[in-house]
């Protein structure tokens, strides 16, 4: 907004605290009852809409209050109020009630000008062409967003990505179930829909099916699995659509965790992987445990003999066959990555660790390919 913002920041402050921290704009003379729905429509907005719509608002009730035009009637305005009115309704926001609420505004401010007094004539119609730029140009956004979403529909790619980004989309479903997919060296030429939207980049891709119930994810994963030619990993979780991001989050992540603890193709859950999912969600922890294992990967042969190690479930004679080496090379090797970490591969709180390290480490290199389909694209 251009020069009644300052007038408008100055009215939000009026009742009390800063507008930028309050939900209700403060204005002297303004009733109680039409304060309650300005809260009431502010509070109802898309969390990340409110901050535009209380600067509207103040603005707004600024302007009404002082009969000032002339900003608002400006070309300049008009359009900075439309393009206001198209982000409202990117975000989501409810145009009905803010546009009512607008026009109550309005009327309160007319009968507040209304009277005898010398001028009243002029301030009036002031007041009323204030109330008609706001609601034509927030209006008008309203309907250019409509408009333009109207003439380029999303693809199902692209309604795929918009959601793995957060975007909120009037035509998007309630909740999605979320598919992590990791393919062979083949890649993943596209993923079969069964009902939903997919995008895919390598050999990596997410499947989001709508309307589909939390408990509908291992079977759902499984018909996927099925479905695609050669081996893969696959992860469901279930999301609300404004989760969505989150849950591919996590069901990467579940992806990444089987990959690298060496588990088989075909669908896993998280219950599969708590305690490694666990450290991985955790900054700190998931910093701690590679800087552990650092050492073992830079030692000669010490990450292969502890991935064989592991393998084997701490079998050291079918860990030695394996790698095709003496036992006593690999009794050698383990008390080199016992010196080196100082967790023992060879008792089992020190494997337990050794592995949780193993894999979280490795899993971040996968991880990183899914968060590239989720990004911006």
């Amino acid at each position: 907004m251009t020069s009644t913002s300052i007038r408008a920041e100055a009215a939000f402050a009026s009742g009390g605290p800063s507008w930028g921290r309050t939900a209700v704009p403060a204005v002297t003379g303004l009733p109680a009852g039409l304060r309650a729905e300005v809260a009431a429509v502010i509070e109802e907005q898309p969390r990340e809409a409110r901050a535009v719509v209380r600067r509207i608002l103040g603005v707004t009730i600024a302007a009404l209050a002082s009969g000032d035009h002339r900003a608002w009637t400006s070309a300049r305005e008009a359009e900075e109020t439309a393009r206001a009115g198209s982000a409202l309704a990117a975000a989501g926001a409810r145009p009905d009630s803010l546009l009512v609420l607008i026009g109550r505004l309005t009327a309160w401010a007319v009968e507040r000008a209304a009277g005898p007094q010398p001028g009243s004539e002029g301030k009036l119609k002031d007041v009323v062409r204030v109330g008609h730029a706001v609601t034509r140009g927030l209006a008008g956004g309203f309907h250019r967003h409509a408009r333009s979403r109207t003439a380029s529909p999303l693809s199902g790619e692209q309604l795929a990505a918009a959601l793995l980004a957060g975007q909120r989309l009037p035509d998007a479903a309630a909740c999605y179930q979320v598919l992590a997919v990791l393919g062979g060296p083949g890649g993943l030429d596209r993923l079969p829909p069964l009902g939903g939207v997919a995008v895919t980049r390598g050999s990596v891709g997410y499947l989001l099916v709508p309307d589909a119930g939390p408990g509908h994810g291992p079977e759902l994963a499984a018909r996927l699995r099925e479905a695609l030619p050669a081996a893969a990993w696959v992860a469901p979780h279930w999301a609300r659509a404004a989760e969505v991001p989150a849950s591919a989050a996590a069901a990467a992540d579940v992806v990444a965790l089987a990959v690298a603890s060496d588990a088989p193709a075909g669908v896993h859950r998280l219950e599969d992987f708590a305690v490694e999912y666990a450290a991985m969600r955790h900054a700190s922890v998931e910093r701690e445990m590679r800087r552990l294992i650092e050492p073992v990967f830079a030692g000669p042969g010490l990450a292969e003999t502890l991935r064989a190690f592991l393998r084997a479930d701490g079998n050291r004679t079918r860990a030695a066959e394996a790698l095709i080496v003496h036992r006593s090379t690999l009794d050698y090797r383990l008390k080199r990555i016992a010196q080196l970490t100082g967790y023992d591969p060879v008792k089992p709180a020190g494997m337990q660790v050794l592995a949780v390290a193993m894999t979280t480490s490795r899993a971040a290199a996968v991880r990183a390919r899914f968060a590239a389909v989720a990004g911006p694209r």
